[in-house]
C-alpha cells in the first residue's frame, strides 16, 4: 500500500501513520470477505486503494459538520472510509443488503471505528431522529432519486454530496428549478484513476 499516503496527501491533509493503519487493516477486511461474499467487483488491494478508498477521499472537502449519513454504503465507500480519516465526525450508514450490512458491522468491532454507526434497512426507512448536517451517495441512484429517497431527513442546513463519474447533465436537467439554483457540480482527481469524477453538491434540501 505505498501509494496510501501519497495518494492521500494530494488530496486532503496527510494521514497519519495509524491512520493508515487502520485503512490498510480495512482493505485487508474487505479482501478477506470478498472472497467469499462477493462485496465488490474489484478484487485487489491495489485496485480498491485507488477505486473505492482514494476515490471516497476525493469527497471529503466538501463534507461538513459532525454528524453524516452515507447513503447505500455497500462495502463501506465513501462512509468507512470517512470515519476512520476524520474520528471527529459521527457516521451512520444505510445498507440494506444484509450481507453488506454484516460486514459494516465486522469492521466496526473488528477495526474499532467507535464513530461508526450501521442502519441495516432502506434509507427511507430510517427514522428522521437525527439532522445529518451530510448526506452522501457514491453510485446509489440519480439525484432526483436520493432527494426522493431522502426527503423526509431534509433541513435548510444540510446538503447532499454525490459522487459521480461523467459530467451529470441529464440528472441536473430532471432536477425541479429550485434544487437545480442550490447545485454545484465539481470534477475532481483522484491519483491513480484516469476515469473521470465529479462531485455534486446540493445545498439546502428543503428545495
Amino acid at each position: 500500500m505505498e501509494g496510501l499516503q501519497s495518494g492521500a496527501q494530494q488530496m486532503t491533509d496527510e494521514l497519519g501513520a495509524p491512520t493508515c493503519s487502520r485503512l490498510i487493516e480495512f482493505i485487508e477486511l474487505l479482501c478477506k470477505w470478498n472472497r467469499v461474499h462477493n462485496l465488490t467487483s474489484v478484487d485487489e488491494p491495489e485496485k480498491i486503494l485507488t477505486h473505492h478508498l482514494l476515490d471516497s477521499l476525493s469527497a471529503a472537502p466538501f463534507i461538513s459538520g459532525p454528524n453524516c449519513l452515507d447513503v447505500g454504503s455497500g462495502a463501506g465507500f465513501p462512509g468507512v472510509v470517512m470515519a476512520i480519516c476524520f474520528p471527529q465526525q459521527n457516521w451512520t450508514l444505510a445498507e440494506s443488503k444484509s450481507k453488506k450490512a454484516g460486514f459494516l458491522r465486522e469492521v466496526k468491532a473488528h477495526i474499532g471505528v467507535e464513530n461508526l454507526a450501521i442502519f441495516e434497512g432502506r434509507v427511507e426507512n430510517y427514522p428522521g431522529t437525527v439532522n445529518f448536517d451530510t448526506l452522501t451517495a457514491r453510485a446509489v441512484t440519480s439525484l432526483a432519486g436520493l432527494l426522493q429517497m431522502t426527503g423526509h431527513l431534509h433541513h435548510p442546513m444540510q446538503r447532499l454530496i454525490a459522487m459521480k463519474g461523467a459530467y451529470p447533465h441529464d440528472e441536473l436537467e430532471a432536477l425541479s428549478p429550485e434544487y437545480r439554483g442550490n447545485t454545484e457540480v465539481f470534477p475532481v482527481t483522484v491519483p491513480g484513476l484516469s476515469a473521470r469524477r465529479h462531485i455534486v453538491k446540493i445545498r439546502d434540501l428543503t428545495g
